[in-house]
Parts: C-alpha cells; structure tokens; sequence
C-alpha cells in the first residue's frame, strides 16, 4: 500500500536562549560563547531536543493521535510536517496534499474579513480562485458563520476562528489532515460535527493525525497512536492501548513524587502542584450529562495533588462559553478566602447559588496561583467536561446576554388617573436569583 506520511529516524534540535536565526546573530552569538571561560563545555547545555529518532509510517485511510504530556514531542512533529520547521536528522516523506490546523487563527490575517480569509488560505493550500469558489458555499455553511462572513476575523471569538479554520482545513478534502488540539475550543455539538466530518475523510482515503488531551475524542477518531515522552516513543500501538498505558504512566509518576522527600524534588511547577481534575456537579454533588438550569446551584471541584507543602495559596476559576467569551471568573483573593496546602491530595470547591448563566455550552477552567495571587504554580490550567445549561434567554444572540440577573419588578396603574392608596399604586413580584460573594459573575 501506499505511504502517505513516513518518519525516519526523525530528531529535532532546538538550541535554548538563541532568539535571532540570522548568520551575522548566529555567529555573534557563538563568539560570545567561546569567549566565555569554558565556553565549549557550556554548549551541549543550550540543546534542547524535541525529538530524538522518531520512527512511524502512515497509509491512506489511517488515523493516527500523538499523546503524552506538554512539551513532549507532538506538536513539534505536526510542524515538521506541515513545513513550518525542518528536522535537524533525519528523514520525513509526505505524498498528498496537506491540510494543517495546528494553531488557532494560523494563516488568518485579523484585518481580512472571514470570506478573504477562505480564498487566502485556500490560495495558500495551492487551490486556483475558481476551486476556493466552488467550495465556498460548503465551507460557510459548515463553519455556520454566514452571518459574519464579511465580519474581520480580529472580531472572531476563539470558538468562531475554530469553526472557520476547521471549515476551510476539511472541506478542501485534503489528502493528510493535522489537527492538533484547537477543536478543544469548540462546543459540544461541534465537536460532534467534526468527528463526523473527519470520519467521512477517513472513509474517502484521508490520513488524519491527531493531538487531543481529550481521550473520548482520540478513540473516537483514531485507530492507532505514538505515546511520546521526552521526545521520544514510550509506547505504540492501538489508541485503547497506548491510553492505557499513558494513564498507568500518569499514575506510577505521581506516586513516585508523593514517595520521594521534599527535598528530593525539583522545584519546578509540576514538582508543587497539579490539577488533576475538574468537575462540574449539581445541587445534589452529582456530576450530570444533562442540563443544568440557570437557576439551580452548581459546584465546580477542583481536584489537585500538592507534591510538597505550599503554605498559603490562591485559586481562580473561569467559566467560558463555547463561542470562547469568558462569562466570569471567581477568585479566592476577590472573595478573601484563604486556601492553606499541606502535602497530599485535596479538593478546592466554588458553589454558585444559583448559577445564573444563559442557555448555551460551557466549560470551567482552574488555575492554582502563588500567596500573593501574582504568579500562577500550575503549569497547566484543570479544564472541566464540556456542560450545557438551560435557560430563560436564547443562545447566541445579540440581546441574549451572558447571565440571567437578580431582578425585581414594580408595575403602578390607576384608571381614574389618581391613586386611592399606597397597595394600589404597587404590584410587586420578585424573582431571587443571587450569587453571594461572586461579584463578577
């Protein structure tokens, strides 16, 4: 069978604290060290490798995701194919037209409008004015932006770039796909849309390659996956089995950490505290699928493991909508909460009572933040599962809002043109619907 995609013995070296690749910097930068004392003893310590001998092929028709944590590898080998960088060893061969979304808003100019944006990046892809019209139509609809179609995508929000960037990446129908973790941005049914879209590639010969942290998403694409650490292949083979292994990896690493002494501990970021999960429960403290209403109280848990004892903390939680507008954010130094972090497991909970969020998709996102609240100690935000709420107001929609808000209403009236008294001149009704502390809510 044909090969689409092919690494051989692939390493990509990238040297740290060098910031300009002219050769006039290139070679000032070089003297500088040599004149350094022991210059050359210093330079192998300015390498970083972000690939060390990666090997893998790919067929038509194949799904491929690349797993592993931050840093390790993966979106550095979609950069390698996709051209935007070169490899330092080795050798990658590439036999189809390619389509990349790896960045968000990549190859969108922010003062084009979203229909300028379709013919440039189709013109970049190598297809003629006439091919980019053709499918025009197809990729609007699919993006479902015809409304801000002539709009500038520098007013696009994060969910908005997505849909259109995917629209344009798939409806191309490209030969290789990469799509590297911006489809995290999109709401639910989105992401639904896509997983059928990138289905329907497959089954007409499309190979995907594929980085999510979202295993759901991985095994309902992909057929095999790479589990890179350290740059380099840990483990290969089916994505039920290299999730697998992945997770058991996960476990074994933070048991490591909780058996080593503190002072055995690199003072790093993920050496004092990692979010391990958030969730998102309802009055009763179960975690549901189904709606949340507006008006019901909620509870965002945040789960963490503290390697170390930190002392005094901070913690700040942001709920976002699925067309990435941040709707609010709590914060334990707004609300004068103190969080005290011994060694150990533990779970930091925000109740809103009541929610007071409109109809639509959200997610919430945690962070952990030092004493003072100036400086974040995770190294990665905890992001909950997508939930949907059910309200009064209608999604999306210019006079829709964000939050359903506290209301009171007075109505006077009097047919004889005066008022008899203080009961007749008021009908009052009142709807409470307060979040006690959450200013910004």
């Amino acid at each position: 069978m044909t090969l689409r995609v092919k690494f051989e013995n692939v390493s990509k070296q990238y040297r740290l604290g060098l910031t300009r690749s002219s050769l006039p910097s290139i070679l000032a930068h070089g003297a500088q060290r040599l004149l350094r004392r022991g210059g050359p003893e210093n330079v192998s310590q300015r390498d970083f490798w972000a690939l060390k001998e990666i090997n893998f092929d790919l067929h038509p028709g194949e799904s491929l995701a690349l797993i592993g944590r931050n840093g390790a590898g993966k979106t550095t080998i979609l950069k390698l194919l996709a051209n935007i960088t070169k490899p330092t060893n080795g050798k990658i061969e590439s036999h189809g037209q390619l389509s990349a979304l790896i960045e968000l808003g990549a190859g969108f100019h922010p003062d084009l409008t979203g229909r300028e944006n379709i013919y440039l990046n189709g013109a970049i892809l190598g297809l003629s004015r006439r091919q980019i019209s053709q499918r025009f139509d197809e990729i609007v609809d699919f993006s479902e932006l015809a409304q801000f179609i002539d709009t500038p995508v520098k007013r696009y929000s994060s969910g908005m770039t997505v849909r259109l960037g995917f629209a344009v990446a798939s409806c191309i129908e490209p030969e290789i796909l990469l799509v590297d973790e911006v489809l995290a941005v999109g709401d639910a049914p989105f992401q639904q849309k896509c997983m059928r879209r990138i289905r329907g590639l497959i089954e007409q010969g499309t190979s995907i390659i594929f980085v999510s942290h979202n295993f759901y998403l991985v095994q309902a694409v992909c057929e095999k996956a790479l589990y890179l650490k350290h740059g380099q292949i840990f483990h290969c083979g089916s994505a039920q089995e290299v999730i697998r292994v992945y997770e058991q990896d996960l476990h074994e690493e933070r048991a490591r950490k909780f058996a080593a002494t503190e002072e055995h501990l690199a003072f790093d970021d993920d050496s004092q505290i990692e979010i391990t999960y958030v969730e998102v429960c309802g009055s009763n403290g179960e975690q549901r699928s189904e709606h949340f209403s507006s008006r019901e109280a909620i509870s965002i848990r945040i789960h963490y493991n503290a390697y170390r004892a930190l002392g005094k903390i901070h913690a700040s939680v942001f709920i976002t909508r699925a067309d990435g507008l941040t709707c609010c954010m709590m914060r334990t130094m707004l609300d004068r909460v103190e969080l005290f972090v011994d060694r150990g497991c533990g779970i930091v909970t925000v109740t809103l009572e009541p929610l007071q969020l409109i109809s639509g998709s959200y997610f919430a996102e945690a962070w952990f933040l030092n004493e003072t609240d100036s400086m974040g100690i995770t190294s990665r935000p905890g992001r909950s599962d997508w939930f949907t709420v059910k309200g009064v107001g209608l999604s999306y929609t210019d006079t829709s809002g964000v939050f359903e808000p506290h209301t009171r209403w007075e109505h006077s009236h009097n047919q004889q043109g005066r008022f008899s008294s203080t009961n007749d001149m008021i009908l009052e009704s009142s709807v409470r619907a307060v979040v006690e502390n959450s200013p910004s809510c």
